[in-house]
This record gives C-alpha cells, sequence and structure tokens, in this order.
C-alpha cells in the first residue's frame, strides 16, 4: 500500500480539506424530515376496498398540517422540505378525497 505524506504548507492539500469540511458540514442540505413525507405515503396504501389501510396515518396528516397550511418541519424551514412533505400530504388526502 502506497502512503502519502502531506506537508501543512501543501496550499492545494489545505483547500482540498477545506472543500471537503464544507461539503461534509451541508451533507444535510435537501434533506426531509420523515414524519410527514413517511406518513404520506403509508396514508396512500388502500386496504383493498377503495378505503385507507391506514386510516390513522390520513388522521395523522389531518391534525399536523402547519398553521401556513403546509406540512414539515416546525422547526426548521427549509422549501425543499416544506414542498416535498405538502406534495405528498395533499396527494394522500386527495386520493380519499379529503381535500
Amino acid at each position: 500500500m502506497m502512503r502519502l505524506s502531506i506537508g501543512s504548507n501543501d496550499t492545494a492539500t489545505e483547500e482540498a480539506v477545506k472543500r471537503v469540511k464544507f461539503i461534509l458540514r451541508n451533507l444535510s442540505d435537501g434533506e426531509i424530515t420523515i414524519s410527514a413525507y413517511d406518513t404520506a405515503w403509508v396514508a396512500l396504501i388502500d386496504a383493498g376496498d377503495k378505503t385507507p389501510a391506514f386510516p390513522s396515518a390520513v388522521k395523522w396528516i389531518a391534525s399536523n398540517q402547519l398553521s401556513d397550511g403546509s406540512w414539515g418541519d416546525a422547526h426548521l424551514f427549509s422549501y425543499h422540505d416544506r414542498l416535498i412533505n405538502t406534495l405528498a400530504c395533499v396527494v394522500a388526502l386527495t386520493t380519499w378525497t379529503l381535500l
């Protein structure tokens, strides 16, 4: 196995380290909260008789809409998070003609 020796004065290495640190710090960007999105997908499951297999998931969606009309993380605002969660919840509610 080849070992690389990196000197502390190597500016290219320092820039690469800074870039990697930046990327690692921002990995959570674009993530969405699990609850509303996943609950919406569960709420879409048909019991076989054109009713939801998990009515509690539909009830959770109906009772967890945020004051601005969206779904998502109430404590951390992210357009991506809110949009994806809201679209999933609207699809679930309209599937069962609740919206």
